[in-house]
C-alpha cells in the first residue's frame, strides 16, 4: 500500500531554505546594525531589523530550534524598546544585537550539522538582558525591565457574531501574553465586544492580532496608560504570528490527530541537515537555459535527420549546418550555465563593515569604509576562496596602515581614515583593489629589514621591488607582535592562496599618503582561456592570462651570463629562459636551444618557457588534478582534450619560480 503523502513535504528541504534565509536575514540586519549611528536611531532601519528577527524567531519555533527562538525573542523585546522610542539607541545595544547575531547564526550551523558543538548563549543573553534593564526615558520614574501598556479595545460594530470559539480563544491567548480586564460582550450583530487588555506591546501588534476575528476598520483602540515594569521581569509581547500558533494549536487539540502526521512532525523536529550549497537564480538566467536546451533539442534532430541513407547531398547539408548550430549552441549553453554561478563580489565586500567595525573600536582607530564597483560578479567557487585574503588585507591596512586620530590630525589629515574596496572586470579577470590613505610603507625600514633578515636585495631597488619583500615568508616590520600582527605570517600566505587562484598581488605605495594592494583574480575556475602547446609530443595547457607572447627564436638569441643561468635576449631585455621538456621529461632527446619561446608574466616578471610548437588556442574546461590523482608540482589541473586525451595545465607561477628570479634583468 502507497504511503500518503506528507501534508508538510520534505522537511530537509524546509530546514534548508530556512538556514538559508536565516543567514541573509543576519548579513541584512548585521549591515543595517553597523549603519546605526547611537542616539539617532534610524525607525525604518530598525523596523528592518525588527521584521527580519521576528521572521527568524517565528521560523526557527516551528522547527523546533528553540534556542534560536528564544534568543531571537530576546532581541524582539530589546527592538520593540528601541522602535518605540522608550530610549534611545546606544552603542552597547547595537554590540548587544551583534554579538546576538553571532550566536544565532552558531546555532544555526549546529541545527544543520555543520558545527559539533551548540555554542554558548549565555553571553549573548546577559548582554541583551542588560540592555532591556536600562532605564526607560518615557516612565515617571524610570525603572529597568520591559515596559508594559494598557489599551481600552472595542470591536464593533459587528456585522455579524463572532464564532465563540474563535472569540474564547482570542480573549484567552491575550491573557496568556497579558492581562485582559473590564470585559463587556455583546456578541451579535450590530453589538461589539469590548474590554482593556495590559501587556507589552503597540497598537499595531494588537490590530495585527485582532484582524484575525474582524475587519480592520472594525477595531477601536485607545491608549490607557503605560505601566512601569514589574519586579518579576516578565516579558510579555503581541506576537501575532506566536497567537496564531496558539489559536491553531488549541483548534489542534480539539480534533484528533492522525498518526502518521504526529510521526512527521516529530522527525521533522530531529532531523539535521547540511549545507547544501545552494544559490539564488534570476527567472531570466533560468528562461535562457530552457531556451537554449530547445534549441539543441532541435540540432538534436537535425543532425539525426542527417543521418538518413536517402538524400546524401541533403544529408551533408544538415550536417555542416547541424554541427555549426551545435557549436554556437553549446557555447551559449556554456556561458548560461557560468552565469549562473556568478555572484556580485558584494557578497565579500559585505563582511568587512563588522571587521572594521570591531578593529576601528579595538584599536582606537576611526575608519571610513568605502565599497566601489560591488557589483562586479566573480564565480561562486571563487567567492569563498578570495575572502581570507582579502580579509588579512583589510586588517592590515587597518592595523598597519591607518594612523590613529590624533596622529592624522597632527600632519593635517581628516581623524577618520579612509578605507576602500574597489572591484572591476578586466577582460577574463576581476581585479580588486584594497587602500587607504595611512602612512604608507617605509622604503628605509623595509630595506633594513631585509637585510636583517639576509634578503639579496640592492639599496638601489626601485619601490617596486621593496615593496613585493612584504610578501616574503616571515618578513614583518612590526615593532612590537600583537594579537593582530608582526609575527610576519601573513603577506606571503596572501600571495600564495591568491595565486593559487591563478591570479596575482602588487603593491604600490607612497610614505604619507597610502598603500593600495591589488589582487587580480581569473573570472572563473571552472573553464579558461588557454593556449596548447607540444612539448616531447605531450600537449600541456598554458594559461591564456599568464601569457604575453609567443615567438619563434634562433641558437644566437641565448645568452649565459657570468654567474646566471641561460638566459633569452628580447628587445633589450634578459629573460630567464625554461625548457619544459626538462622540467617534463616524455623520455626523448631534449630540445636544443631554439624553437618556440612563450613569454609570460608572474607578478610584472617575465619568463621565456621553451615549447617544440604552438598547437592552438580555445577554452578548457578545469579539472582537479589533486581531488582524481595526486598533487604534482608545476601542474595546477587538468583537462580532457576533443579526442579524449588527457592534458595536464601547468602552473605558471610555480614554474617560473623555477628560474631562481622573476624580474627580467634590464641590460
Amino acid at each position: 500500500m502507497k504511503e500518503p503523502a506528507s501534508v508538510l513535504g520534505d522537511p530537509n528541504t524546509y530546514r534548508a531554505i530556512f538556514f538559508e534565509e536565516t543567514h541573509e536575514h543576519l548579513t541584512n540586519v548585521e549591515a543595517i546594525l553597523l549603519r546605526l549611528q547611537p542616539g539617532q536611531p534610524c525607525q525604518e532601519g530598525l523596523n528592518a531589523i525588527f521584521r527580519a528577527v521576528h521572521s527568524i524567531k517565528g521560523s526557527a519555533a516551528m522547527l523546533g530550534c528553540h534556542d534560536m527562538a528564544a534568543l531571537a525573542h530576546l532581541q524582539e523585546s530589546l527592538l520593540d524598546l528601541l522602535r518605540k522610542d522608550e530610549r534611545a539607541l546606544e552603542a552597547a545595544d547595537v554590540e548587544a544585537m551583534l554579538r546576538a547575531g553571532d550566536t544565532v547564526q552558531a546555532q544555526a550551523l549546529r541545527h544543520r550539522g555543520v558545527a559539533h558543538e551548540a555554542p554558548d548563549s549565555a553571553p549573548a543573553e546577559a548582554l541583551l538582558r542588560a540592555q532591556l534593564a536600562r532605564p526607560r526615558s518615557d516612565a515617571t520614574t524610570p525603572q529597568p525591565g520591559p515596559m508594559l501598556r494598557s489599551f481600552a479595545v472595542r470591536l464593533g460594530p459587528l456585522v455579524e457574531p463572532i464564532a465563540q470559539a474563535e472569540l474564547e480563544m482570542m480573549l484567552a491567548g491575550l491573557a496568556e501574553m497579558g492581562s485582559v480586564t473590564q470585559t463587556e460582550v455583546d456578541n451579535t450583530a450590530g453589538g461589539a465586544v469590548a474590554f482593556q487588555v495590559t501587556l507589552e506591546g503597540t497598537a499595531t501588534d494588537l490590530t495585527d492580532v485582532l484582524s484575525l476575528l474582524v475587519a480592520p476598520e472594525l477595531i477601536s483602540i485607545e491608549k490607557a496608560k503605560t505601566i512601569p515594569p514589574a519586579d518579576n521581569g516578565d516579558e510579555f509581547f503581541v506576537d501575532p504570528q506566536e497567537f496564531r500558533q496558539r489559536r491553531d494549536a488549541l483548534r489542534a487539540a480539539a480534533a484528533p490527530v492522525p498518526l502518521r502526521a504526529a510521526e512527521e512532525t516529530a522527525e521533522l523536529v530531529g532531523l539535521q541537515t547540511h549545507d547544501g550549497g545552494m544559490i539564488r537564480v534570476s527567472t531570466e538566467k533560468i528562461d535562457l537555459l530552457v531556451n537554449l536546451v530547445g534549441e539543441l533539442v532541435i540540432t538534436e534532430a537535425m543532425l539525426a535527420r542527417s543521418l538518413r541513407p536517402n538524400d546524401v547531398a541533403a544529408a551533408d547539408r544538415f550536417t555542416d549546418k547541424g554541427l555549426t548550430d551545435l557549436s554556437r549552441h553549446t557555447r551559449n549553453l556554456q556561458e548560461a550555465v557560468l552565469a549562473i554561478r556568478m555572484l556580485p563580489i558584494s557578497h565579500v565586500f559585505s563582511r568587512f563593515a563588522r571587521l572594521v567595525h570591531e578593529l576601528s573600536a579595538q584599536l582606537g582607530k576611526q575608519v571610513e569604509l568605502q565599497f566601489d564597483g560591488e557589483a562586479t560578479e566573480l564565480d561562486r567557487g571563487l567567492i569563498e576562496k578570495i575572502s581570507d585574503p582579502l580579509t588579512h588585507l583589510v586588517r592590515n591596512a587597518i592595523d598597519h596602515g591607518l594612523e590613529t586620530p590624533q596622529a592624522r590630525q597632527a600632519v593635517s589629515k581628516p581623524a577618520a581614515g579612509l578605507l576602500r574596496l574597489r572591484a572591476s572586470q578586466r577582460g577574463g579577470n576581476v581585479v580588486i583593489e584594497v587602500s587607504d590613505d595611512g602612512r604608507g610603507l617605509d622604503r628605509q625600514r623595509i630595506l633594513a629589514q631585509a637585510k636583517r633578515q639576509g634578503l639579496d636585495v640592492s639599496p638601489d631597488a626601485s619601490d617596486m621591488e621593496v615593496w613585493q619583500l612584504v610578501f616574503e615568508a616571515g618578513f614583518s616590520t612590526a615593532e612590537a607582535v600583537t594579537e593582530l600582527s608582526g609575527r610576519g605570517v601573513g603577506m606571503d600566505v596572501v600571495r600564495r592562496n591568491i595565486e593559487a587562484l591563478g591570479g596575482t598581488a602588487d603593491i604600490f605605495s607612497a610614505q604619507g599618503v597610502g598603500t593600495t594592494v591589488t589582487v587580480s583574480v581569473p573570472l572563473t575556475l571552472a573553464i579558461v582561456e588557454a593556449m596548447t602547446v607540444d612539448v616531447g609530443g605531450e600537449t600541456y595547457v598554458i594559461p591564456l592570462s599568464a601569457v604575453v607572447e609567443s615567438l619563434s627564436v634562433a641558437p644566437t638569441d641565448f645568452h649565459a651570463l657570468p654567474g646566471e643561468q641561460e638566459t633569452l635576449r628580447l628587445r633589450g631585455e634578459y629573460l630567464p629562459v625554461l625548457h619544459l621538456d626538462r622540467i617534463f621529461p616524455s623520455g626523448r632527446e631534449p630540445a636544443k636551444a631554439s624553437g618556440i619561446a612563450v613569454i609570460v608574466e608572474v607578478d610584472g616578471s617575465y619568463a621565456a618557457l621553451m615549447v617544440d610548437a604552438l598547437i592552438g588556442q580555445q577554452q578548457v574546461v578545469v579539472k582537479s588534478l589533486e581531488a582524481n590523482f595526486r598533487k604534482v608540482p608545476g601542474i595546477s589541473a587538468a583537462t580532457v582534450m576533443s579526442d579524449g586525451s588527457v592534458a595536464l595545465i601547468l602552473d605558471v607561477v610555480h614554474i617560473a619560480r623555477l628560474c631562481g628570479r622573476r624580474e627580467a634583468m634590464l641590460l
